[in-house]
């Protein structure tokens, strides 16, 4: 997000501004004296209706600018209001468009400040320029389609038409590209590919000449009633709009969350999130963090783009998350040798913090004020999705995890089970293990259903914490654990079952007598093109042998492989 994006925009907004301020000064100060105080009163009215068109102008569908949700690109949807005021004898008519245009997105400006102020008063600046550029021409020549005739309407209507398209694919997709750094042909595809490019459009050229009808007869009364429609019409595009980008939204968040719990890569779909927040620059590490536990350092990376962090600009991201944790402002700025980093709350408006933006840069190139204000404003943007991936992360573990150990339940360990001997070919190797804690309802019965409870879970840490790391551990019944170790060979699968034996009966729980708490284990390698069930079958086989040997155990299944 180099300043260069955004410097452009600005200046163009301040030069502009300041001829398009000075162009009417002049014009009103040469044609004050056509005003009547009705078309005083048209143009206040005809300024209203712009502010409240341009509050909801829209986005070029596709090319959503990343530092604003709102610019006044796709939709001419201010031509009915303005352009009947050309129909106005003299030097007049485009006096009062200009200052009509000017005094509307002005006030849309100011009112939308969180919303692309600058995006909407550059929209502004340009049709105030072109309002003026009207005015030589008509200096010593009456309208050219003042009449008030069907024909003089039909040719007003095609002049429009042509203005219009000049302007949306000449003027703005010119200065679009320039300001975002968008190739024009692109920008170009995308309004072409719009569909209320054409419809809104042409519903505007055609509603711009029902209300010229009126404004060329006096009937200035009638015409701002007119203007109603199209005020309803922006709202309602803009509502339309809204409800796109959400669904779009949403469905970007579950791709990115489905491919994290199916440990695959979600940055495609996070890369297409942020891309609609902000524009990219090389040069900084950006990291997007959800807030799944109360400790930060627990905080699940969504995704990381830019160079990788080293050691040092990981310690520095975790003093970050505590800092702004604890502090609750928006950002936190730290510096030392190698980084400057700056952490932004992904925070909702109530307060709650559903993750964080965090971004790293050499120490010698900070963040300008603006850069810092545009990363504020993606962390907020950025809040609800990562609010989102959480919750539907949590209703997946939820249907996937078992409560009280936090391990699979049955229905996913099993489906685990299926899809590794799916997987399996000739030269590939696969085996279970299945743990029964031994005299395990002598601890409900003896010391309580409590101490059961935490019996299991301590079981359940300890699969977790002595398995391989591809292993997935579940658990299948009351006190029965599975261990699915795809690639596990026999011997593999004995020597992490005798690990695993061992650590459970040196976990430190003991029995109402004071014995430790033991467990037998059946371990079966899998066959080449076998079933669940009968590998199922095998281990259990294996455990129930492990009980009749004594228990404290494990036992192989050892029939041969087919």
């Amino acid at each position: 997000m180099d300043s260069s994006v955004s410097g452009p925009g600005r200046g163009f907004t301040f030069v502009g501004g300041a001829l398009a301020i000075a162009g009417l000064a002049v014009a009103l100060t040469l044609f004050v004296r056509q005003f009547t105080p009705q078309l005083w009163l048209l143009c206040a009215a005809a300024a209203l209706c712009v502010a409240l068109v341009a509050c909801n102008a829209l986005p070029i569908r596709g090319l959503r600018m990343r530092r604003s949700g709102r610019a006044a690109e796709a939709v001419f949807l201010d031509l009915p209001i303005v352009a009947p005021l050309f129909l106005i004898d003299g030097a007049a008519g485009p006096t009062a468009a200009a200052l009509a245009l000017a005094a509307g997105f002005g006030i849309a400006a100011v009112v939308r400040r969180g919303s692309a102020p600058t995006d909407i008063a550059r929209h502004g600046v340009l049709r105030t320029l072109v309002a003026l550029a009207f005015i030589p021409p008509l200096l010593h020549v009456d309208p050219m389609f003042a009449a008030n005739t069907p024909g003089a309407l039909l040719a007003f209507a095609g002049t429009l038409a042509i203005v219009t398209a000049v302007f949306v694919f000449g003027i703005s997709a010119c200065t679009s590209s320039a300001m975002y750094h968008i190739g024009i042909t692109r920008v170009w595809q995308r309004l072409a590919r719009d569909p209320r490019t054409w419809i809104v459009g042409a519903s505007n050229v055609l509603w711009a000449a029902a209300v010229g009808d009126p404004v060329a007869a006096g009937h200035f009364a009638l015409a701002a009633v007119m203007w109603a429609p199209v005020i309803g019409t922006s709202i309602l595009l803009r509502t339309i709009d809204e409800q796109t980008a959400e669904l779009h939204r949403l469905s970007l968040v579950r791709d990115a969350v489905q491919a994290m719990l199916g440990d695959r890569d979600p940055l495609p779909q996070i890369n297409a999130i942020l891309a609609t927040l902000r524009v990219p620059s090389p040069g900084e590490t950006v990291t997007v963090l959800a807030a799944t536990s109360s400790r930060v350092e627990l905080w699940r990376t969504v995704t990381l783009l830019g160079p990788a962090l080293s050691p040092a600009g990981d310690e520095m991201r975790r003093r970050l998350l505590v800092r702004m944790k604890f502090s609750g402002t928006a950002s936190i700025t730290l510096h030392d040798r190698y980084y400057v980093a700056y952490a932004f709350a992904a925070q909702l408006e109530r307060g709650d913090l559903n993750g964080a933006l965090i971004v790293h840069r050499r120490h010698d190139r900070p963040l300008s004020g603006e850069q810092i204000a545009q990363f504020t404003n993606a962390a907020r943007e950025l809040a609800p999705l990562l609010g989102d991936m959480r919750s539907i992360a949590a209703a997946q573990n939820a249907a996937t995890i078992d409560g009280l150990t936090a391990l699979y339940n049955r229905a996913a360990t099993l489906e685990r089970l299926d899809a590794m001997l799916a997987e399996m070919a000739i030269p590939d190797r696969g085996a279970v293990l299945l743990l029964d804690i031994d005299h395990f309802k002598t601890v409900n019965d003896q010391l309580g259903h409590a101490a059961g409870d935490d019996c299991l879970r301590r079981i359940g840490h300890i699969i977790k914490s002595t398995i391989r790391s591809g292993d997935t551990p579940g658990r299948i019944g009351g006190e029965e654990f599975l261990i699915v170790m795809p690639g596990a060979s026999r011997d593999v699968a004995m020597t992490v079952g005798e690990r695993l034996r061992l650590a459970v009966s040196l976990g430190g729980m003991r029995y109402a007598n004071g014995d430790p708490v033991t467990a037998s284990i059946g371990a079966a390698a899998a066959n080449v093109g076998e079933t669940g069930e009968s590998l199922m079958a095998r281990a259990d086989r294996a455990l129930y042998e492990a009980k009749h040997q004594g228990r404290n155990r494990i036992v192989e299944d050892v029939e041969e492989t087919a």
